[in-house]
């Protein structure tokens, strides 16, 4: 859905019309079930932060790191998020590195590395823009990590308006600062893709993805993460047309694999 509306829209708008609708989405609950705005004063830092590195920090590196690959797949680098979640939450949260974690971790790591095989001499040939996709991705986990040292007693959806609020405006700033070649989409796929984007995922997904970060171990919620780029398989076969080399559906299992360790309840002997 995001490749379809930025055929036609660049990042800056397309993040911008993304981030004023996830404003106005949480704006709107808060209004109607009355909601309170208000997060106490000595969480605003630990807020600052974790919004520049989960609202302006990943759509800025990201879209920097795209511009100058090649290849809209190498964009899948942004995945390897899971491992820096894993790697950070030992020292900063004093989560256990299980062996079915690791296992999961380097599984899944495995998977991403065979979704880019094909790309490895086109990343050797734009070394910033790989290492831009990397830092999105080092950046998105720490803000992981630090959104869930809020107390469960600020709602989900105060910290992710607020979020909206403090890490969006680097990104409107640059929407508003340049020139642009559409402001639109001209075609009914990128309508469809746009609409999805400042609908069900600024909406919905945000608020849902927030809730799973604060309530399930990190290192859970990181590699759980890889079942985006599962989603992002089978979708772009379905709705781009997309052809799957062979080694894509090794990738595939390594995954389903890595996400089903970390998701699926451990079994005890005998039962």
């Amino acid at each position: 859905m995001m490749k379809m509306a930025l055929s036609e829209l660049d990042v800056f708008i397309f993040r911008s019309a993304c981030i004023v609708a996830g404003a106005l989405w949480f704006l709107g609950y808060h209004l109607k079930t009355k909601t309170s705005f208000s997060l106490p004063r000595e969480h605003w830092r630990r807020l600052a932060i974790a919004a520049m590195c989960n609202v302006a920090g990943w759509n800025l590196l990201s879209a920097a790191g795209l511009s100058l690959l090649p290849s809209g797949r190498a964009g899948i680098l942004a995945y390897t998020m899971p491992l820096w979640v894993v790697l950070l939450s030992r020292p900063m949260l004093g989560e256990a590195l299980t062996f079915k974690r690791v296992l999961a971790i380097s599984v899944g790591m495995g998977g991403i590395a065979l979704l880019l095989i094909d790309e490895f001499a086109a990343l050797q040939k734009a070394p910033i823009g790989a290492l831009l996709m990397v830092a999105s991705g080092l950046v998105w986990a720490f803000g992981i990590i630090l959104t869930k040292g809020f107390p469960r007693s600020v709602p989900t959806t105060t910290i992710t308006f607020w979020s909206f609020i403090v890490g969006g405006w680097p990104i409107i700033l640059g929407a508003l600062i340049q020139p642009h070649p559409a402001y639109f989409p001209t075609s009914a796929a990128g309508w469809m893709g746009l609409l999805y984007n400042m609908i069900i995922v600024f909406g919905f997904c945000w608020f849902a993805w927030n809730e799973l970060v604060r309530a399930l171990p990190a290192q859970v919620t990181g590699i759980s993460s890889l079942a985006v780029p599962i989603v992002g398989f089978v979708s772009g076969m379905l709705l781009l047309g997309e052809s799957p080399r062979p080694f894509d559906y090794v990738a595939l299992l390594a995954l389903c694999a890595a996400v089903g360790m970390v998701i699926l309840p451990s079994r005890k002997l005998g039962r």
